[in-house]
């Protein structure tokens, strides 16, 4: 029990120090808490059928996770989390929390998928998706403006 217990803290504290990259968050200020990226890539979406660039994504490394950031207007303006194994409910809770912007979260997940998918939304549009095979992704609503 007590073993149990020191693993789910320590999986706690080490989710805390990795996933905590932040919506709004300015390339700089994602350099400084991660290091230079591990790659950099052109943001492009199709919208209105046309192809915009919309800034760069830029992914880091940290153990076993992946943080995509995609960066309009200089900010970090969509986050997508990944990482090998299973999500525990602390790690979504952290990614959430770290993500709410003094805002909060309000689940909207239908009660048959929550095994598969989780969703929330925050008043100001802003959307968190959980897929159990695909990781979380967080969009900022000044995302779904920019485009």
């Amino acid at each position: 029990m007590k073993i149990r217990i020191l693993l789910i803290a320590l999986m706690t504290l080490i989710a805390g120090t990795l996933a905590n990259a932040r919506l709004g968050e300015s390339e700089a200020e994602l350099i400084q808490r991660f290091g230079e990226p591990a790659a950099r890539s052109k943001h492009i979406v199709m919208t209105q059928g046309k192809i915009l660039e919309m800034g760069p994504t830029l992914r880091f490394y940290q153990g076993d996770w992946v943080i995509s950031c995609d960066l309009v207007e200089g900010r970090c303006m969509r986050i997508s989390y990944s990482k090998k194994g299973d999500w525990t409910e602390p790690q979504i809770q952290l990614v959430l929390n770290s993500n709410s912007q003094g805002a909060t979260w309000t689940e909207t997940t239908k009660p048959m998928i929550v095994k598969l998918q989780r969703e929330w939304k925050r008043a100001d549009a802003s959307t968190a998706i959980w897929q159990m095979s695909g990781g979380m992704t967080l969009v900022w609503d000044a995302y779904i403006k920019a485009k």
